[in-house]
């Protein structure tokens, strides 16, 4: 059981560092660099797999959080919003305004995984489960649980005193988030430490 346990962690650790740390925050949020269309379909398909919101949402929100972050605009401030819904990531936006996510919407593979997401992901659950309930659990449930409550433990943690600090003990759940405070202050980095293994990755995939 700690085996199929670890496998699960490791597993969710590879695809949330493609999928959320390297593709939904740097690369679809912050355009921190540049990639080719194969690489962006590797990151998207990552972060579906991590149970996540289209890339559309998740951008978006990730941008009104920088520009209103913890005031009472922030989609997602545990001290405005409420600890709850921060940690477990159930927040959500009744409007978005258009200029958050215009520049996505010119990208035909995020317009694609944002209309066929939910076809896609059901397909692979049930998919992975022909193989089994270790294997759900591995790649369908350990990402999915990990991903919700990691990025939303990160939410709450890194800002649950009303700003963005460093916690990089928090790289446990999200490879090189925990330097959210630089994060902050420097949202267009590719690296925000020198041990930052997302910022070491970029490296190899980027165009520019």
């Amino acid at each position: 059981m700690i085996m199929i346990i670890l496998e699960g962690y490791v597993f969710y650790m590879l695809v949330a560092l493609v999928g959320i740390s390297i593709g939904y925050h740097r690369y679809f949020t912050h355009n921190s660099f540049k990639a080719n269309s194969y690489i962006e379909i590797l990151m998207l398909f990552s972060g579906l797999i991590c149970g996540n919101r289209s890339v559309l949402t998740w951008a978006g929100v990730h941008r009104m959080h920088h520009a209103h972050s913890d005031t009472k605009k922030d989609p997602h401030s545990p001290t405005y919003l409420g600890i709850p819904s921060v940690l477990f990531s159930t927040w959500s936006v009744t409007y978005m305004p258009g200029r958050y996510i215009t520049d996505l919407m010119k990208n035909p593979r995020v317009v694609f995984f944002h209309r066929y997401g939910n076809i896609m992901y059901a397909i692979y659950c049930i998919s992975i489960l022909l193989y089994g309930l270790t294997a759900f659990y591995i790649f369908v449930v350990s990402p999915f649980v990990m991903a919700w409550l990691g990025f939303g433990l990160l939410n709450y943690i890194a800002h649950k005193d009303g700003e963005a600090k460093d916690i990089p003990m928090l790289n446990v759940i999200g490879l090189g988030e925990g330097w959210h405070k630089y994060h902050h202050a420097h949202p267009g980095a590719t690296s925000l430490n020198k041990y930052d293994i997302a910022g070491v990755l970029i490296e190899v995939i980027r165009t520019k």
